[in-house]
């Protein structure tokens, strides 16, 4: 799956994952936007991959 969304007037967030059986994996978030420490967008997609695919908002955030 891909998915972008562009804040009006602000920062482009793309987000590609993979769902297989139900679960997401392989999710890479990428952009237009400075995140520190560097290591902290791989922590993002590492907490994203195996979160089941039904997962909503909430349960993404939590796991971030």
């Amino acid at each position: 799956m891909h998915g972008e969304y562009k804040v009006p007037g602000g920062k482009l967030v793309v987000v590609d994952v993979d769902v297989e059986d139900g679960v997401l994996r392989r999710a890479r978030v990428a952009g237009d936007f400075f995140l520190e420490p560097d290591e902290a967008l791989d922590a993002v997609n590492r907490a994203l991959d195996g979160a089941p695919a039904d997962t909503d908002a909430a349960g993404l955030a939590a796991r971030i």
